[in-house]
């Protein structure tokens, strides 16, 4: 889904210390998706939907991660 540049933004503040506990946490998700994705493709009978999703799922929260990130570069 691309944004709609009419949309309304949502201005948000946050400390470094707080931006960083963020992005911690997304990438703390990211290698949770890849480890289940790990685990069921282990197994003897693989969801192949269950796993496209892990994937997806590690994509996008890698991608955000990368770009908290640039962000926190900027302020700094």
């Amino acid at each position: 889904m691309k944004p709609v540049k009419d949309e309304p933004k949502i201005p948000v503040e946050l400390r470094p210390d707080q931006l960083a506990d963020i992005i911690d946490a997304v990438l703390a998700f990211a290698d949770d998706c890849a480890n289940d994705r790990e685990i069921l493709q282990s197994m003897p009978r693989v969801d192949r939907d269950t796993v496209e999703d892990l994937l997806q799922r590690e994509t996008a929260l890698q991608t955000l991660a990368a770009w908290l990130q640039h962000v926190q570069e900027e302020a700094e």
